[in-house]
């Protein structure tokens, strides 16, 4: 018996791993396990080459994870592949199934659907199929026929530990980046959200599973690690002591958690700052009036005080905002953000409000009159308090968060740029979002998508905007340090993110250095500035109009690498600046030089930038 578990994924990214459907297929029984194909598909892939793909595998079963960004596409395949071979059984699980169990499998021409947490299900699902005849009553499988089918009722809640790991069990290899389950369930009980499922229960993988598989992502050299568990904080000895583990593996991975502020402590965040990571804290409303119409709370003066803690450390953290909650309108999202700006996130990622099929905010909507798309990704179209007017202007200002700052990886420049042109961090955006759509005439549409653009059109488009707006103040005397600025932290973030430059052990003789060419190593960036770098540096908090008063631009060139984790960037003197920008592998030194230093000087500077890793040979 051929299975295929198809997983479409959001985008391509290093978080694209299909870990429900390995966790499906880690829950087989060994003879079957062995027949189980995993395919990923990505959203440029047509319907005719998914479809193509699942055909070439001969399947007898087909099953898929359903979710708001796949589900329309998937169903479309699977009406298709009905049509092509009526014989393959066609299943369907994950949060669409579940919510709205007989609509998915009318969409998608399917046998059967999963509701809840699949594996058992799906096991025995399996198991009676590959031997035949009639299938029993199975918790949580809806099938196509009532009579045949069971009470389609969630099945009970299983410890998320009892089925093999997913990795442990070689049906996923660790790659270049991680999902790692530690939990399943929710403390809390959003009313947009389903994670909680109603049951407000959290159910624990175990300690002795989460170290083999920590071991095992060490192992095969795994760079991020995204921990998936809503609330890795709560309570917070648990959160403390998976850090604990971690630090004492000291892993060179980078890990992402999802954190509840008001269970952050001192030590919570001196246990983060030990560890590469950054941690995302769900704000969505600087409003607490407003949270309480979904259920939540918020003290935002112990908010701060929390983001304080990891400010303190040095923790990068991260916010998440909602616009069109109810009872919410576009100048409170404007107080939200204006008020998560202030505290200088590292991220900032802003979703329109999706009023998903089982949720309560679905159930309740008539109560605030949220209308919203009664198909994926259900998003809303307006409220009693929210026009579909001022929804398409939070939308927009949610696009400019993304490309300016979050692309543009801005948070360390934007008070500055904020300060000098004396707006509020709203209206900065709000006049980039205008300048953007009606000077620089980019379509709302690329607008919106950030990963449409590189990071050098951002750079490119940030700096752009920054004339026009020094230019329209008549400060264009700022303008050279701006940019400065904006140039110093665009190469720094990709430097972070380029090769690493290692000192070179072997020796080269005297002889060689001078008249050999050399190139420079692939990671090392030069990069021209109009003042100088190291001043720039040496302001703590940069204040442009302070900074164009102090100093002159005298131009320098800064060399930037990375160690490790840690970034170096250094403002080169004038033989050793000559040097680096002439290595391009063609000329020898004794001829950048052209008899400017001595052989013997030249020598010592080139000998210094090999043994660095700074050159390297041209072929």
């Amino acid at each position: 018996m051929n299975i295929v578990l198809a997983t479409l994924h959001v985008r391509r990214s290093a978080q694209a791993v299909s870990l429900a459907a390995a966790s499906l297929a880690s829950a087989l029984p060994n003879a079957l396990r062995g027949k189980v194909r995993l395919l990923d598909f990505f959203p440029e892939q047509d319907d005719a080459e998914i479809l193509d793909a699942i055909i070439a595998c001969r399947p007898n079963m087909v099953a898929l994870p359903l979710y708001s960004w796949n589900r329309t596409r998937l169903l479309r395949v699977t009406r298709e592949l009905r049509r092509k071979d009526s014989r393959v059984f066609l299943l369907a699980g994950g949060p669409e199934a579940s919510a709205q169990p007989r609509e998915v499998m009318n969409e998608g021409d399917l046998d059967a659907v999963i509701r809840g947490e699949g594996e058992s299900s799906f096991a025995r699902l399996a198991s009676h199929l590959s031997k035949g005849g009639p299938l029993p009553s199975i918790p949580g499988l809806v099938l196509r026929s009532i009579e045949e089918s069971g009470s389609g009722e969630l099945p009970p809640e299983e410890t998320p530990g009892d089925f093999p790991s997913p990795w442990l069990s070689g049906v996923l290899s660790p790659g270049e980046g991680v999902l790692w389950e530690i939990t399943r369930g929710c403390p809390f009980n959003c009313d947009f959200c389903y994670d909680a499922r109603g049951s407000r229960k959290i159910r624990h993988i175990s300690r002795e599973r989460l170290e083999s598989e920590l071991d095992l992502f060490i192992r095969a050299g795994a760079s991020q690690v995204w921990v998936l568990d809503s609330t890795f904080n709560f309570p917070p000895e648990r959160g403390k002591e998976l850090l604990r583990l971690i630090a004492r593996r000291n892993p060179p991975i980078h890990f992402h958690f999802e954190a509840k502020a008001d269970f952050l402590d001192a030590e919570t965040a001196r246990l983060l700052a030990k560890i590469p990571c950054s941690v995302q804290l769900g704000l969505q409303s600087a409003d607490p009036h407003i949270l309480r119409h979904v259920h939540r709370t918020l003290d935002l003066d112990l908010f701060l005080q929390k983001v304080h803690l990891l400010e303190s450390e040095g923790v990068t953290f991260g916010f998440d905002l909602i616009y069109g909650l109810p009872g919410d309108d576009h100048q409170g999202f404007r107080r939200s953000l204006d008020t998560a700006l202030r505290m200088n996130p590292n991220t900032l990622d802003i979703f329109p409000l999706a009023v998903l099929p089982g949720t309560l905010l679905d159930r309740n909507r008539s109560e605030f009159g949220v209308e919203a798309q009664r198909s994926p990704p259900y998003e809303i179209q307006r409220s009693a308090t929210y026009s579909a007017e001022d929804l398409e202007r939070s939308r927009l200002l949610s696009g400019a968060v993304d490309l300016f700052y979050n692309g543009g990886r801005a948070v360390a420049f934007f008070p500055a740029l904020v300060k000098i042109v004396k707006l509020d961090p709203v209206d900065f955006l709000e006049e980039f979002t205008r300048w953007s759509l009606e000077y620089a005439e980019i379509e709302r549409d690329r607008f919106l998508l950030v990963e449409n653009w590189t990071s050098l059109e951002i750079r490119s488009l940030q700096q752009d905007f920054i004339s026009w707006l020094l230019k329209s103040r008549d400060r264009l005397d700022l303008l050279s340090a701006a940019r400065d600025l904006i140039d110093y932290h665009f190469h720094y973030a990709e430097t972070l993110l380029g090769a690493e430059v290692l000192p070179h052990s072997e020796q080269v003789s005297r002889e060689k250095l001078w008249d050999t060419p050399w190139r420079t190593a692939p990671g090392l960036k030069l990069v021209s500035f109009t003042y100088e770098i190291f001043d720039l540096l040496q302001m703590e908090e940069v204040d442009l109009e302070e900074f164009v008063t102090m100093f002159r631009p005298v131009g320098s060139t800064a060399l930037f690498l990375r160690r490790g984790g840690e970034v170096f960037c250094e403002s080169l003197e004038e033989d050793f600046s000559k040097l680096l920008e002439g290595c391009d592998g063609n000329k020898t030194p004794r001829e950048i030089f052209g008899g400017s230093i001595s052989t013997r000087l030249g020598e010592e500077v080139v000998e210094f930038a090999l043994a660095e890793g700074l050159l390297i040979p041209a072929r």
